[in-house]
């Protein structure tokens, strides 16, 4: 449980660009009347111990910056004690009572053949949670997040970490999901094998080619029709709540903003909603 816990919100910050050239996965934020730039960079939550590396030019900006700011304030233990609480059902209800005696014998082949956890331990856990358990299946590690490195480089310098959200901001939106649309997720996720794994695979390369025009057409091509809403939800609802907190942020302090590489690019995405305001938000090549 405790390895799945950071991994968790991966689909609540799935990948999402900005305008063609301009790549890149950190920006420098100034202009609009800022003492001093600020700097905006896309995680991903769900890597291979082997995949992290922060480049120069991300510890570079860290160095010039004041403060580090995630979606989540990783830094305090409580916050992984809560999400923990809020993963699972607390009223008695398992997977049993959504799933039909086929989708969950399905859904249990898959945790305990294909991932070796017995699905007795798991099926109190909330679908939308199981469908972000299974990724660690096609990603074929044991996955670590960029933010822990980001913290770490934090606590080098005495920088003080903060969340853009709370732990019940991310849970409601997960509560405000219809059980069946959840329901629906993990079942693509444990019987789609082949489709999930190449598309998985292209995310994370993507990524780490830092290639946000990329991420942005897949992710795009995903959430359209059914799950149009999900979409809207899960990034454009949030990067609108995130950019008065963001303006306040980047005028009190130099600061080092890291958030989901989908909440970056697009037209609702942070970068365009930033220079909307007045910013000038330069990718740092």
């Amino acid at each position: 449980m405790k390895r799945t816990i950071v991994i968790v919100l991966m689909l609540l910050t799935a990948f999402g660009a900005a305008r063609a050239g301009e790549n890149s996965l950190l920006w420098k934020i100034s202009g609009n009347g800022l003492e001093s730039p600020s700097w905006l960079f896309g995680t991903n939550h769900m890597l291979c111990p082997g995949m992290i590396s922060i480049p120069d030019k991300v510890k570079e900006a860290m160095m010039q910056s004041e403060q580090l700011i995630l979606e989540l304030d990783f830094d305090d233990p409580a916050v992984m004690q809560k999400i923990q609480q809020g993963m699972i059902y607390k009223d008695g209800t398992t997977a049993a009572d959504y799933l039909t005696d086929k989708e969950y014998k399905q859904v249990s082949t898959f945790f305990t053949d294909s991932m070796n956890l017995p699905f007795s331990q798991l099926r109190i856990i909330k679908p939308f949670f199981l469908s972000s358990i299974t990724l660690i299946h096609y990603l074929g590690c044991q996955p670590v997040s960029m933010e822990s490195s980001l913290i770490e480089l934090s606590s080098e310098k005495e920088m003080e970490v903060k969340g853009l959200e709370t732990v019940s901001d991310q849970l409601n939106f997960v509560e405000s999901l219809p059980v069946d649309k959840q329901k629906e997720i993990l079942l693509a996720q444990v019987t789609s094998h082949d489709s999930v794994k190449t598309m998985y695979k292209m995310m994370v390369d993507k990524y780490l080619e830092e290639d946000i025009f990329g991420l942005h057409e897949i992710t795009t091509g995903y959430m359209t029709g059914e799950y149009s809403e999900f979409g809207e939800e899960m990034l454009v609802k949030r990067n609108l709540r995130w950019i008065p907190d963001i303006e306040e942020i980047v005028r009190d302090k130099s600061s080092f903003i890291a958030v989901g590489a989908g909440h970056l690019p697009g037209d609702d995405g942070v970068i365009m909603l930033l220079r909307e305001k007045g910013y000038k938000v330069e990718a740092v090549l």
